[in-house]
């Protein structure tokens, strides 16, 4: 009875999801011009010598004239070619890919401009500008051999120098909108750093390192040329200058960036000359643009909710969408300095009234699975915990927290970012909470606040509990884990998260030292055991990225965040 309970009290939600999904699809329209899509952390990539990461494909050599072609083939694979260099496919998102020179990374990886040592494919490790690597016994001494084929579209080879180069640049502790970047977090208790010959690196620690070549994945070790950026800052002066597939032909900031194909990289070409990368970030507007044929495709994390994108396939045959796994995941985060939150049974009280199941069922199409962990899914240290959603024992809970504080009820501010609450559907997820911890005696307040002042909220601690998404930093999780809940966490701290444990404080400084990879994963799943027995945060959902394109593009793959710009052509 209460799984029926609370399904029926989420399909009013539901409705009010649909509705909103009908609003912006339907309608029909054959495009007129083009559009972008994001490669990102996580991607499909292959090794080799010669080839490059997110190979797939044919060689310009394959491209018609083979035998047992359909008569005509060759023809409408040969228009297709000539729009590929001839017209630029336009694709959107809800933010810039372009961050500027103030962000460590300038901008996505997604954006094909920048490639780093390695790279997280689903959990695998593997090369991309490193071909190999080894280790020493007790993991202080990692040798990396670099690839001797790959130029930054300066013109300048990459080697040796200018990983070491890259790497002094991490030691101005850069900021961004992504991730942080710094010596410590990238190489952390480094002792030196040496180049044995012009494609060998090798790093010294301290302390063993048994994970390198996860922390290093993607937006890790990003590589730029030492042209573009300045040594005593690290900042980077102009448009970044990489060795990816792409290359940044113009930008105007907050309105689109123009890519062009780096014709002289190391592997595969894309296969399309130009992509447009629009910012927009309405929703509506968005799904507008699509239906309109000013975009060919929707990328990004949230750039479209599952029930819009179903919708607008389900009326307008013109459209595809595809969903892929994400790293993400959709989270409550407590401040535990509210009286009420500091205690545990409060905390698991929420946990247990929160109907993991129907919200991903209802308001989330089935398209999603409950989430009672804190690692992603798509992480290989995912530990596959199972939870429970019992309203009878939340209740019981609830009441002696009151009770012990002689209250009949609490007050709690819950914020959401404004971005999070639209793209996300989080804001129909926040009005079913509000209603069912309600039930328990915990009025909730739910401000959707614009992203600098969510942000000022969080660093001001004027908030009870926020309604977020986000996803791993790189594929080991001791940094992530330490950020968020060690007591001296940079995010545990500076988001008045104000969570203590000291398990969690023992756990997280012994991970990084362990050099026995299969014990060090206990050591995870310990973590994660006790995160979620002490109710440290609530995980809802395990996100996946939702990709939609008009037909007339195609090869629009999707990989861990968005899609991979090199596959991606106009429609034979």
């Amino acid at each position: 009875m209460k799984r029926k309970f609370s399904g029926l009290f989420l399909a009013a939600w539901a409705a009010a999801a649909v509705a909103l999904a009908a609003g912006c699809g339907g309608g029909s329209g054959a495009a007129k011009t083009g559009g972008f899509a994001q490669k990102s952390q996580g991607e499909d990539k292959t090794q080799g010598e010669a080839g490059a990461p997110g190979e797939t494909g044919r060689t310009a050599g394959e491209a018609g004239g083979e035998s047992g072609e359909a008569p005509g083939s060759g023809d409408s694979e040969k228009r297709a070619g000539d729009r590929n260099e001839e017209e630029e496919v336009v694709i959107a998102s809800w933010r810039d890919a372009v961050q500027g020179s103030g962000d460590a990374f300038y901008c996505w990886e997604g954006a094909c401009v920048w490639e780093a040592l390695t790279t997280n494919n689903g959990g695998v490790i593997e090369p991309w500008l490193a071909l190999s690597w080894e280790h020493d016994q007790d993991c202080t001494e990692w040798t990396f051999h670099l690839r001797q084929d790959a130029f930054f579209t300066d013109g300048l080879r990459f080697d040796a120098d200018v990983c070491l180069e890259n790497i002094q640049r991490w030691t101005h502790g850069l900021t961004s909108t992504y991730t942080s970047l710094s010596l410590e977090k990238s190489l952390p208790n480094l002792e030196k750093l040496e180049k044995t010959d012009d494609f060998t690196v090798r790093f010294t620690f301290k302390e063993p390192v048994t994970t390198l070549e996860y922390i290093l994945s993607d937006y890790g070790s990003p590589m730029f040329s030492p042209g573009c950026f300045d040594k005593d800052t690290g900042v980077i002066s102009d448009y970044a200058i990489g060795t990816g597939p792409y290359k940044i032909a113009e930008h105007v900031d907050s309105q689109y960036v123009l890519l062009e194909r780096n014709d002289d990289y190391y592997g595969e070409p894309g296969k399309v000359k130009r992509f447009r990368i629009r910012c927009i970030p309405d929703a509506q507007t968005r799904v507008s643009a699509l239906k309109a044929g000013e975009v060919m495709g929707l990328a990004d994390n949230g750039a479209i909710t599952m029930d819009a994108a179903k919708n607008l396939c389900d009326t307008d045959e013109n459209f595809s969408m595809d969903s892929t796994k994400s790293h993400m995941t959709e989270y409550i985060m407590f401040n535990c300095e509210n009286k009420f939150l500091a205690d545990r049974r409060m905390r698991e009280a929420l946990s247990l009234a929160t109907d993991r199941e129907s919200i991903c069922q209802v308001l989330y199409s089935g398209l999603l699975e409950p989430a009672y962990s804190f690692l992603s899914d798509q992480s290989v240290f995912h530990l596959d915990l199972q939870g429970e959603y019992d309203m009878e024992k939340a209740k019981a809970l609830a009441g002696e927290v009151l009770d012990e504080n002689q209250a009949d009820h609490a007050d709690m501010v819950m914020i959401i970012r404004s971005s999070t609450a639209s793209d996300y559907n989080c804001k129909a997820v926040a009005e079913y909470l509000k209603q069912v911890y309600g039930e328990l005696g915990v009025s909730v307040n739910i401000e959707i606040l614009d992203s600098s002042i969510y942000k000022e909220r969080q660093q001001e601690g004027q908030y009870d509990m926020t309604l977020t998404v986000f996803g791993l930093n790189n594929a080991d999780p001791a940094s992530t884990f330490k950020q968020y809940f060690a007591t001296g966490g940079n995010s545990n701290q500076l988001l008045n998260y104000n969570y203590y444990n000291e398990t969690i404080d023992r756990l997280t400084a012994l991970a990084p030292t362990i050099p026995d990879m299969e014990e060090r994963s206990r050591v995870y799943d310990q973590i994660q055991t006790v995160l979620f027995e002490d109710s440290a945060c609530i995980p809802i959902c395990y996100q996946i990225n939702v990709n939609i394109h008009n037909k007339a593009i195609e090869n629009y793959a999707g990989r861990t965040i968005g899609v991979s710009l090199p596959t991606i052509s106009w429609a034979e």
